[in-house]
């Protein structure tokens, strides 16, 4: 098929790792997995390892395992998100294989839909060592030798990885799939080779430029993913210039805390770009509250504390009964608003802490 890159080796770390760590929450050895599925234990072995990737698996097969190790008793939610992992494993084969030459658009994973959190953090896993965050309780499997923390990817394949990425931001077809170009550009900020940085970070500042230049929703979440990129790299004057002018507009506001929905996947519907924006806030069945706990827990965090505390602000203004039907939200939104203030943010950020304060007292009332 034209414009197809078909992987010389399958990649399955990921969804091998995450095979392991559900092993080991069921107290298996790896003898013991393969006489409950009926297997080899070189089967397993291989499986564990990626070296028999279990992105070759048909559906039909994996349907049957995610099924046999829930009846085994491993957590459904755990189970789940071998689907991400085999996901995140396929995105991983393919640009591997490509190297520094582009996938044509209508063949790339990264423009076929709008990623959220849980697969993002099973792609990038091998590149910075950082497990998903449902998985970090999970116990270390049982196996010889010395035991790996996480899935690994070599510094080559790591290289192809990222040179791929640079060569999809570059071509032109990205153009017409800003939704490939924004995943991508995203993704290359895991890259911590030297020269890459400086590149992307001029990408990023051209297209935070080009995208606050536009009334576009879909260009505003464009600006949101540079200007956080570039805050990243210590940058934060575009984050304060998006949140300060981009977000001031009601349609942009209601948007960003649909992103950030879906992102976190309160919003549960699938989409193929970021077109689901544009039904805003109040058209999407989701309540808002696991959206409050996550900017709860990250209310202090180094690169996103601004947009965090912004978009709490507007999220109890969309939502005013969030507060009032949830007690332990209200209690803990007032304990984190507290340590907020007492970390000594100024300005606008500090005007809306202190407007969260108020909502939170007349929550109570």
């Amino acid at each position: 098929m034209r414009g197809l890159v078909t992987p010389s080796s399958e990649i399955g770390v990921v969804s091998g790792f995450v095979l392991k760590l559900i092993r080991g929450s069921l107290g298996l050895t790896q003898a013991d997995l393969a006489e409950h599925l009926g297997v080899d234990i070189s089967t397993i072995q291989g499986w564990e390892t990626g070296k028999r990737p279990l992105t070759a698996q048909r559906a039909a097969d994996l349907l049957r395992l995610k099924t046999r190790l829930i009846m085994l008793g491993g957590s459904p939610a755990v189970v789940a998100s071998l689907q991400d992992a085999i996901e995140a494993d396929g995105i991983l084969s393919l640009a591997v294989a490509a190297g520094n030459r582009p996938i044509s658009d209508g063949m790339n994973p990264l423009a076929a839909a709008v990623h959220r959190r849980s697969l993002v953090h099973m792609i990038t896993w091998p590149l910075t060592g950082i497990a998903p965050p449902h998985l970090r309780s999970l116990p270390a499997a049982q196996t010889r030798g010395p035991v790996a923390k996480h899935p690994s990817l070599s510094r080559e394949d790591q290289a192809r990885f990222f040179d791929h990425l640079v060569a999809t931001v570059d071509t032109k077809q990205t153009a017409q799939r800003p939704v490939l170009r924004r995943q991508a550009m995203y993704l290359l900020g895991f890259d911590r080779r030297t020269e890459p940085a400086k590149w992307l970070s001029t990408k990023h500042k051209q297209a935070f430029v080009a995208s606050t230049a536009s009334a576009d929703l879909p260009a505003g979440i464009a600006a949101r993913s540079s200007s956080i990129a570039l805050a990243r790299h210590g940058d934060a004057d575009p984050l304060r210039h998006f949140i300060r002018n981009t977000l001031s507009s009601e349609t942009h506001a209601a948007a960003n805390l649909a992103y950030w929905a879906y992102w976190l996947g309160e919003i549960t519907e699938s989409y193929a770009d970021d077109s689901y924006l544009i039904a805003g806030v109040e058209d999407h069945a989701w309540s808002g509250g696991r959206l409050a706990d996550h900017l709860l827990k990250h209310l202090d965090d180094p690169v996103h504390s601004y947009l965090n505390i912004h978009s709490l602000w507007i999220l109890i203004l969309a939502k005013p009964d969030l507060l009032g039907r949830d007690h332990k939200l209200r209690l803990r939104t007032a304990q984190r608003v507290e340590q907020a203030l007492d970390t000594g943010f100024d300005g606008e950020t500090r005007d809306e802490l202190i407007n969260l304060r108020c909502a939170v007292q007349l929550a109570g009332r």
